[in-house]
C-alpha cells in the first residue's frame, strides 16, 4: 500500500523520515492468476500413469478443500448407420488428491467399438501414481500402469517407474514438465510371455488460453534396455471446454506405437474421443 506523507503542519522534528514514494498498485491480472496459480500447485502432468497440471476455472463450481479427493467422469459415445453402421463408446473415473507435498492419482478407463457389426475396439487401462515434491519444481514419481487390448491380441501390458520430473515453465497460464527415469514392462501379447527393464522419458505441456479453455499435448518414449528394438511411444493432443458447473466437453487426439507389436498386427493406433466431462 502506498505510504501516506506526514502532514504538511507537522513540526520538521516529529517528521523524523522522509516519505516513501507512493507505490503504484498492481492491476488484477487478466487470467484470475492468484486462484489458478493454486490448482497449478503440485507436480501433476496430463499424460500416462498421471492428472493434469490445470484445471479450467468454474466460478459456479463448488470449491472442495485442498486436500479432498476430486472424481471426474468422462463419458463418450459416436454412432451412425445407414452405408455403414458404427458404434464406439469411451468411459472412463479418475479420482485424485492433493496434500502439501504429495500428489495421488487414480483411473479406469475402456474403450469399445463396432464396424458393420464387427467388433474392431476393445481395451481397458488402470493406472495410478504418488508424486512426491522436493520443491517448488522438483518432483519424483512412482508410477503404476496396466493396459489390455483384445484387437491388437495383447492379454496385458503392466509397467512400472519412478521418474524425477521437473517443472521447466511454471506460469500462472503456461506449464512445461518433463520426466525421466527407469522401470520394468512384463506383457503376453501373441500368446508369449515378456518381461525387460526400460528407460522413460516423457514431456508435458498445457496451457490456458482463457479461465475456461484449456489446450495440452504430451509425448512419453519407452525404450527396452536389454534390447534397443523394442520401444513404445504414447503422444496426446487435445482441448477442454467448460460449459457449465461441473461440466465440460473434452476432445483428444492419442496416437500410439510399439516397434514390434503381436503378429499380423499394426504397429500404430490412433485414436480420436469428443467425450463431457463431469466433475465431483
Amino acid at each position: 500500500m502506498p505510504v501516506v506523507p506526514p502532514p504538511q503542519d507537522m513540526p520538521a522534528e516529529e517528521a523524523e523520515e522522509p516519505a516513501a514514494p507512493a507505490q503504484s498498485v498492481k492491476p488484477p491480472p487478466a487470467y484470475h492468476g492468484v486462484e489458478m496459480k493454486k490448482a497449478f500447485q503440485g507436480a501433476r502432468s496430463r499424460y500416462g500413469v498421471s492428472g493434469r497440471v490445470h484445471k479450467p476455472t468454474n466460478k459456479n463450481k463448488v470449491k472442495k478443500p485442498k486436500d479432498a479427493w476430486k472424481l471426474k467422469l468422462d463419458l463418450g459415445l459416436q454412432s451412425a448407420s445407414g452405408n455403414s453402421d458404427t458404434l464406439n463408446f469411451k468411459g472412463a473415473v479418475t479420482a485424485s488428491k492433493e496434500t502439501d507435498l504429495n500428489y495421488y492419482y487414480l483411473k479406469a478407463a475402456g474403450r469399445y467399438g463396432e464396424s458393420d457389426n464387427e467388433k474392431d475396439t476393445e481395451n481397458a487401462t488402470l493406472e495410478g501414481q504418488i508424486q512426491r515434491r522436493f520443491s517448488e519444481r522438483m518432483y519424483v514419481a512412482m508410477a503404476g500402469h496396466a493396459f489390455y487390448d483384445q484387437i491388437a491380441d495383447l492379454s496385458y501390458r503392466v509397467r512400472s517407474s519412478i521418474s524425477l520430473g521437473r517443472h521447466l515453465i511454471w506460469t500462472d497460464r503456461t506449464v512445461v514438465n518433463v520426466e525421466i527415469g527407469p522401470g520394468y514392462v512384463a506383457e503376453r501379447k501373441g500368446g508369449e510371455t515378456e518381461g525387460f527393464v526400460a528407460g522413460r522419458v516423457a514431456q508435458y505441456l498445457e496451457i490456458m488460453l482463457t479461465p475456461s479453455f484449456q489446450v495440452w499435448e504430451s509425448i512419453e518414449y519407452l525404450n527396452s534396455l536389454e534390447d534397443s528394438r523394442v520401444y513404445f511411444v504414447n503422444a496426446e493432443v487435445g482441448l477442454e471446454s467448460v460449459l457449465v458447473a461441473n461440466l465440460s466437453m473434452r476432445f483428444t487426439v492419442e496416437n500410439r506405437y510399439e516397434s514390434q507389436p503381436a503378429d499380423d498386427k499394426e504397429n500404430n493406433d490412433v485414436l480420436t474421443t469428443t467425450s463431457l466431462v463431469w466433475s465431483f
